[in-house]
């Protein structure tokens, strides 16, 4: 077999920069630079081959390029709020028809009839995802779902209030079989404005004190690292949220590498990315959707476990439509059937752009790790919910200004009326949720 390669001279970097000096014309080359203020990130336009020095391969330490060896599978999940039991019982059989493999139950209302919920669902089969917010909560399905430890996870938020005195008794229940029921939830602080590495950083420290806690309670660093699962948020630019994704998986890794594990499984970053509201628009649906698409690819490109894709409308008055909820379950469907975005491990992997980057904010994010560790509040302290204020108001302002664009919001608004509103969707760590679309009524 040829080696093509070798037919063609190789070009140098200072060849390429020699050749971008001259097609300027005199022109100062900074201003094809990447300069992002809400990042922090200053990258090239271009890179060579001389700006990498690494070779990893998948399946191996740091595990920038994922665990697997074979394929890129993830699940596709759908998000079932629980307000009536029959409802919720029917979203969530249309969705398995529909090609879901994995359901995420999140109770609005008390006492719920759970068997009424889990009525001819086949849990054998597919994933589920239980987000907890009592004890009494978990008890009940636990009960229930206590066959099912292969294939069930709890999402047991302590940021987010939950008793750590339930969370010790809950705990008790996963020493002889661990089950991931710790949730690092940094869908929610990308939802508030953070940043790539802002959203790494909180997901490290909270993760990290989750593994602490755990070991302290008896449990071995290989234990713990099995009862951990991350949310991870998707934002709109493609690349950085790629190189989050390869950045989030290094850099525990290298959290976990510290307490020397005994298993190399242990080592593994377990992500749902969720596909939310930040960017999207009930005003322009459309437009909605080739954002969720773009944003789940960036996602499954850069190696995550599962995805979740929220209807677009899911927090407006009218609720999301049939129609939203059918559209964010086919993405990930026919990138998986039709486009077979499951065939390649890491696509991206070995591109000097995504590699240069995924180093970047991998950096920034170990930087301010190690800052929220010596904080004694950590993620809760004023530092650093005032650092995130700051990203958010970049971003209302960048939206307001027009320095962001975004389509359908605040450039080429559909002049159709639409009667929909957003409703208010949720506070964490004291701030509430960022909205694009509602930065821009007066």
């Amino acid at each position: 077999m040829n080696d093509f390669f070798n037919e063609f001279k190789k070009v140098s970097k200072s060849d390429w920069e020699n050749k971008i000096i001259s097609d300027l014309k005199g022109k100062d080359p900074s201003i094809i630079a990447i300069d992002n203020e809400i990042e922090e990130l200053k990258l090239s336009s271009y890179y060579h081959a001389e700006d990498v020095s690494k070779n990893e391969t998948p399946g191996n330490f740091p595990f920038t390029r994922g665990m697997n060896g074979q394929k890129n599978q993830w699940q596709n999940g759908a998000f079932i709020r629980i307000t009536d039991e029959k409802d919720a019982n029917k979203k969530a059989l249309l969705a398995l028809n529909s090609g879901a493999d994995l359901l995420i139950f999140k109770p609005e209302k008390e006492n719920i009839d759970w068997k009424c919920v889990f009525d001819k669902i086949q849990f054998e089969f597919i994933h589920a995802q239980f987000v907890i917010e009592s004890k009494a909560e978990f008890d009940a399905i636990y009960n229930i779902m206590d066959t099912y430890e292969n294939t069930v996870q709890y999402n047991i938020d302590l940021v987010d209030q939950f008793s750590e005195k339930h969370f010790n008794e809950i705990a008790n229940n996963f020493k002889t079989k661990q089950q991931r029921f710790c949730s690092v939830n940094g869908f929610k602080v990308q939802g508030l404005g953070a940043n790539t590495w802002q959203e790494i950083a909180f997901c490290l420290n909270t993760g990290h004190n989750y593994l602490t806690r755990l070991m302290e309670l008896g449990f071995t660093v290989d234990e713990a690292s099995a009862c951990i699962s991350f949310k991870l948020g998707v934002g709109s630019n493609y690349f950085f949220e790629t190189s989050k994704f390869r950045a989030m998986r290094q850099l525990w890794a290298k959290v976990i590498n510290a307490y020397k594990p005994k298993h190399n499984c242990s080592h593994n970053c377990d992500i749902t990315a969720v596909v939310g509201h930040l960017n999207k628009s009930l005003k322009d649906p459309y437009t909605n959707l080739l954002r969720q698409t773009t944003e789940a690819m960036s996602a499954i490109i850069g190696g995550t476990d599962a995805i979740v894709v929220k209807p677009y409308d899911i927090y407006s008055t009218n609720g999301s439509s049939e129609l939203s909820e059918r559209m964010a379950l086919n993405i990930s469907n026919i990138l998986k059937e039709e486009s077979y975005f499951d065939a390649v491990i890491d696509p991206l992997g070995g591109s000097y752009s995504i590699e240069s980057s995924t180093v970047e904010i991998a950096a920034k994010a170990w930087g301010k790790f190690q800052e929220l560790e010596q904080l004694e509040a950590g993620v809760k302290s004023e530092v650093f919910i005032n650092e995130i204020k700051v990203k958010a108001a970049l971003r209302i302002k960048g939206i307001q200004d027009k320095s962001i664009v975004l389509i359908g919001i605040n450039t080429f608004e559909n002049p159709e009326e639409v009667t929909n509103e957003w409703t208010s969707i949720y506070t964490y760590l004291g701030l509430p949720s960022l909205v694009s679309e509602q930065v821009l009524i007066p």
